[in-house]
């Protein structure tokens, strides 16, 4: 018998993958960049009609550091991998291209030698193939350090919700 969080299985009701859902409609809700904190201290004055209690404000909380920022930061509250991570995939792939171009160019320049042909015929036609495996390797080890990150993320979301 699997898990049923096993890939595969159906989700028990009440316990869903991801991010928390969105609130009920008919709720008020605040920009994403504010957070209600509680009661303002200080009287408040009453109005007909309405009933009178705490006075509740919008508080704007610290915007996300940008990339400088996120690197100059000793505390590494904010993290920079994840920003960069596209960078470095497309610079992979580019990388990756340019090693195999170069690969199938010698391996046809090889081929057309009276000796030692058939290893340029080898060389072009793996060509296709290392250029496949490289990126497939490539996008398993970024893919393992996102997933690393985005761990990371939602054990926040769960800690600020406690």
């Amino acid at each position: 018998m699997t898990h049923p969080s096993d890939p595969g299985q159906s989700q028990p009701p009440g316990h869903p993958y991801g991010p928390p859902p969105p609130p009920p409609s008919g709720t008020q809700q605040p920009p994403p960049s504010y957070h209600q904190p509680g009661p303002l201290p200080g009287p408040r004055a009453s109005t007909p009609g309405h009933a009178t209690g705490p006075q509740q404000a919008w508080v704007p909380i610290p915007r996300e550091k940008g990339l400088l920022g996120g690197l100059l930061d000793a505390n590494f509250d904010t993290l920079v991998t994840p920003k960069l991570i596209k960078f470095w995939y497309v610079l992979a792939i580019l990388l990756i291209s340019v090693q195999c171009l170069a690969f199938l160019l010698l391996g046809l320049k090889i081929a057309t030698w009276d000796d030692f042909w058939a290893w340029g015929v080898i060389m072009a036609v793996s060509s296709p193939f290392v250029w496949l495996f490289e990126l497939l390797m490539v996008r398993i080890l970024m893919e393992a350090v996102m997933v690393r990150f985005k761990g990371v993320e939602y054990l926040h979301v769960i800690k600020d919700k406690i």
